[in-house]
């Protein structure tokens, strides 16, 4: 089905055609703004991210080892997205991959701190500079909104 939508979309306005309008992919936008969380070595326990966004306080949270058919780690309808690595490989492979700000959540200034129980593994304090884009060419849409990943290294 998707190769019929496709093909139906590249023949939507060949050159031959006459048409005025130019096709449009179907390309999406990515996250706002993303924080790789590097850690050489991922243990079990409680790991606790906070997050403060232009004064607004997000708490996402999360267990190693991971269980697959857990339950998002940040609150419903939250800005952020925790990356949650590897449930369905062993156990060793488990780790927090990034913290992501969604389409339509571009914070000025973003505060970070992660714990894992209860003890400071590392925080970071950032100004995002974003750029527009248009990843389907212009005059299509969407018109993206996104800054530089930056990387917090966490402590072993």
């Amino acid at each position: 089905m998707h190769r019929k939508i496709l093909l139906a979309l590249s023949l939507a306005c060949l050159p031959s055609t006459g048409c005025d309008s130019q096709a449009c992919t179907l390309i999406g936008c990515g996250s706002t703004f993303q924080i790789a969380l590097q850690r050489d070595t991922w243990t079990a326990g409680e790991y606790t991210i906070t997050a403060v966004a232009d004064g607004e306080t997000i708490e996402c949270a999360a267990t190693l080892p991971l269980q697959c058919e857990a339950p998002p780690a940040c609150p419903q309808n939250s800005p952020l997205i925790l990356g949650l690595e590897g449930c369905a490989l062993d156990p060793s492979q488990h780790k927090l991959g990034s913290i992501e700000f969604q389409q339509g959540h571009a914070p000025k200034s973003v505060a970070v701190q992660v714990h894992q129980d209860g003890a400071l593994l590392g925080e970071g304090q950032y100004s995002p500079t974003y750029s527009e884009s248009q990843p389907n060419g212009p005059d299509c849409e969407p018109t993206c909104v996104g800054a530089d990943a930056v990387t917090l290294a966490l402590k072993q």
